[in-house]
């Protein structure tokens, strides 16, 4: 059954683009299902809205640090009749989310993954930090936090964002990649992952 949500923006919202596509395409070759599910970095909603309109997850969690994400995701929870099972909170990944840990079944996340460039004006929807990735960073800290056990993430970025060290801290938190995707441009290879939180393969600190 195909699925496309209703879809309406307001102001600078990142749009769903090849990315969004990706990770959903990720995500609906996946058995994964959940109650609560969290849309981080929701931009306009699209994810999370078709994880509730495909009975994939029963309840979503929409975080944007973005005011516009957020009023358009509430916009697009309406408009899809999906508002009653959404809850839309403005956040930074990169701060203290208002979620109790180890809540969620899944998370969705699609963090701004570019590398920040100094002669163009600063994008919060794409802008990844100076290196690229160390927004990606935050969305897999955040992530390991908001997830139980055994929880999935499905997470997209791009070769231009340093992947070996996305890859690397995954791992470091206890994530076992199973299952990926990617889609090849000139310029950069997208990468969508599924991965699933298991705590006790998180590496130990050094010296224990």
């Amino acid at each position: 059954m195909q699925i496309n949500p209703k879809l309406e923006y307001m102001g600078e919202v990142y749009k769903p683009a090849d990315d969004t596509w990706l990770l959903l395409d990720l995500f609906n070759d996946s058995c994964a299902v959940g109650d609560l599910c969290v849309d981080l970095g929701c931009g306009s909603g699209v994810l999370g809205i078709h994880a509730l309109l495909a009975g994939r997850c029963k309840r979503v969690v929409f975080i944007d640090v973005q005011g516009d994400a957020v009023e358009t995701t509430s916009l697009n929870t309406e408009l899809n009749r999906v508002d009653a099972f959404s809850l839309i909170i403005r956040g930074d990944a990169c701060g203290e989310l208002p979620i109790r840990v180890r809540s969620a079944d899944i998370v969705l996340a699609n963090p701004p993954y570019l590398p920040l460039e100094e002669s163009a004006p600063s994008d919060v929807t794409v802008d990844g930090g100076v290196l690229g990735y160390e927004k990606a960073l935050c969305f897999i800290n955040a992530s390991a936090s908001l997830l139980k056990d055994h929880g999935g993430l499905f997470l997209v970025y791009s070769t231009l964002s340093k992947p070996e060290a996305i890859r690397s801290f995954l791992v470091n938190l206890g994530f076992k990649i199973l299952a990926e995707k990617t889609k090849s441009f000139f310029f950069e290879t997208l990468v969508a992952v599924e991965g699933c939180l298991t705590r006790e393969s998180q590496s130990s600190p050094s010296g224990n």
